[in-house]
């Protein structure tokens, strides 16, 4: 855009004639001084006309096409006698510019041009065309990489292994984080996963068969991010981490998918950091700690544990918690998992609740424990 303002500067400096530039919904761009609101009325009607330039008011009004797209509206002011010729010149520099640009445009570009929200609507549908695309049902999958990561093999691999379709993207976004969107019709048909609960539905016909279809979609995207995770482990020996979207239908809510993947990788990495994929659908409780203040954070965790935080556990203390609720507060099957004798993992137990105040062994207490272990998660993260 300041390309095309200093394209108008440069022609109203030589031609003392002035001019607007509008987008092509109507909204300013671009002008010589501020615009009049009565105008937005006439260039909305020039906008939806058949016509390509006429004379209204006190000025020529010509639309600038760029790829068979209209792509912005260019007002000059018909003062002087050679005004409209000046108007035809300037749209075709604004034209010639346009298509320079789009020569240049890959996929990878304009995903990320997407993504970032830097086109306006005319820009999509004109670039779309350029590239031949049309819209589908996508879902993004951000990829996080290790830290200090900057070999290309990973994206060259995510390029050539799972962005092989017309309509998927991916794009280097910085030094530590890729992007894939990916068509997820594709994913369905070449990364099919079992959902027990899909099959179950299916059986018994007790619901409706898009519950069915919605639980396959989850399962196969699961089984998708972690197939993306694994690969990328073991080809390019890059430790990964993935968030990925909802879906998405159209161009301009890619922005939106993107956002979402993000998010699900920010509340994996408070909460849920032993996982290396997650969905922005399934972040469960750790959606809503993700929203609390640190002042209501602070007031919970007072109500649990009092003056004295549990900043750190022991690893074989984390251990066995971990373990205990894994099975479901089993405590004999955590024992045999953790290879203990039943009363050492007892005398453990009650360790702990000393410490704490909490008998993790009761289903409340257990509950409070692990509420309050996430939201100090989250006062850390805030407070990082």
């Amino acid at each position: 855009m300041k390309k095309f303002q200093a394209i108008l500067d440069e022609i109203m400096e030589i031609s003392r004639i002035p001019m607007i530039l509008y987008n092509a919904d109507g909204s300013c761009a671009a002008a010589y001084t501020g615009t009049d609101a009565s105008l937005d009325d006439s260039v909305h009607d020039f906008i939806c006309s058949d016509v390509d330039s006429q004379s209204l008011g006190a000025f020529h009004y010509f639309k600038v096409i760029s790829f068979d797209t209209l792509s912005y509206i260019l007002l000059v002011s018909n003062f002087a006698p050679d005004s409209f010729t000046i108007g035809r010149l300037a749209v075709c520099q604004l034209k010639n510019l346009l298509e320079s640009q789009e020569e240049s445009v890959t996929k990878s570009a304009f995903i990320r041009s997407l993504v970032t929200g830097s086109l306006s609507a005319a820009e999509i549908s004109r670039q779309a065309k350029k590239l031949r695309l049309s819209p589908t049902a996508w879902t993004a999958f951000v990829i996080e990489c290790q830290e200090g990561f900057s070999d290309s093999y990973a994206y060259q691999l995510l390029e050539h292994a799972f962005a092989g379709h017309k309509l998927d993207f991916c794009c280097e976004l910085d030094e530590q984080h890729l992007l894939l969107v990916k068509d997820q019709s594709n994913i369905l048909k070449e990364y099919k996963a079992h959902d027990a609960s899909s099959e179950s539905i299916h059986r018994t016909g007790r619901k409706k068969a898009s519950a069915a279809d919605n639980g396959q979609i989850a399962a196969s995207l699961k089984f998708f991010a972690q197939t993306l995770a694994d690969t990328l482990r073991a080809e390019a020996l890059l430790q990964t981490h993935i968030g990925y979207s909802t879906m998405a239908d159209s161009f301009s809510a890619l922005g939106r998918i993107y956002q979402e993947a993000l998010t699900a990788l920010k509340i994996r990495r408070t909460f849920f950091a032993e996982r290396d994929t997650i969905a922005y659908e399934r972040l469960g409780i750790g959606r809503l700690i993700a929203q609390l203040s640190a002042d209501i954070c602070h007031t919970f965790l007072h109500e649990v544990f009092g003056a004295h935080l549990p900043d750190s556990l022991d690893e074989e203390t984390q251990n066995t918690i971990q373990k205990f609720y894994e099975n479901n507060l089993n405590i004999s099957e955590t024992a045999r998992q953790l290879y203990l004798h039943r009363n050492t993992l007892v005398y453990r137990l009650e360790r702990l609740e000393k410490t704490l105040g909490l008998d993790i062994r009761k289903f409340d207490d257990a509950m409070t424990f692990h509420l309050a272990m996430m939201v100090l998660a989250h006062v850390r993260e805030l407070e990082s």
